[in-house]
């Protein structure tokens, strides 16, 4: 059971059903509770320069590595955000758009524990902001437990739902026993609930596994797994800016097509 919980946030809600399912996990396994909330912090967009993958400082002075350092002083990750037009908040994407530069954090980070928990209003709206979650806690090289939808649009009602509720108790039961637990029509390997179909098939986007029309699995994909990071970042995304490099030019001439 972790001793120190983090909770990562993105709402404006103070006491929305993000921070509060987050207070009643903590209390419910007696643990210390540091919320981040996303949405109050200074998070600047990605330039896209690829200096972090060359092991250089990135150059935005804001509150991003702010954000890594109570990541590395917690025992276990909660990332717990709404959905916003189906898909997370707008500064919660703004932070993973930054995770170019945690790879430097992978041995640190690597195998925390964590629960993504994503509430939306209406069951017809879930969209996709679940997979984004997803994606923020497989970059960062978290061990998900578990992936959680739950209703909860009003401000505490995850306590009064019912069904809510139970999700929320097995949520705590989960991270307390460090059990993993892949719901019905989620994929097997990453928990998405997320697919694209080809060619009669079901590819997860997130991880790129092969499934059946049923879930079962063909082909297990191996991506945002820890080889999969370090072989993205550190080569072929280098690779790329090495090829930019050399045919900048060649790619600012063909630009003038717009002039």
């Amino acid at each position: 059971m972790p001793l120190k919980l983090l909770s990562i946030v993105a709402t404006e809600r103070k006491n929305g059903n993000s921070v509060l399912a987050s207070k009643y996990i903590a209390k419910k396994l007696g643990v210390e509770l540091e919320i981040v909330n996303l949405a109050k912090l200074d998070i600047r967009p990605c330039k896209a320069c690829y200096k972090c993958l060359y092991g250089e400082d990135c150059l935005i002075e804001d509150d991003v590595e702010e954000i890594f350092g109570a990541i590395e002083r917690a025992d276990a990750i909660l990332i717990s955000s709404p959905v916003y037009w189906l898909d997370a908040t707008g500064k919660l994407k703004a932070f993973l758009d930054r995770c170019f530069m945690s790879l430097k954090y992978h041995e640190k980070f690597r195998e925390k524990k964590a629960l993504v928990l994503t509430y939306h209003g209406f069951n017809e709206m879930i969209g996709w902001a679940s997979a984004t979650h997803l994606v923020l806690a497989r970059i960062l090289g978290f061990d998900v437990l578990a992936n959680i939808e739950l209703r909860a649009a009003l401000p505490a009602e995850i306590f009064t739902d019912k069904e809510t509720f139970k999700k929320l108790e097995l949520a705590a039961e989960l991270l307390k026993k460090g059990e993993t637990r892949i719901f019905e029509n989620q994929c097997p390997i990453c928990m998405s609930i997320i697919f694209r179909v080809e060619n009669g098939t079901l590819l997860c986007p997130v991880c790129g596994s092969k499934l059946d029309l049923e879930l079962n699995l063909i082909e297990k994909g191996e991506k945002f797994s820890e080889e999969w990071i370090v072989e993205h970042f550190s080569k072929e995304l280098v690779g790329l800016k090495e090829k930019f490099k050399e045919i900048k030019d060649e790619l600012k001439e063909a630009a003038k097509i717009v002039e």
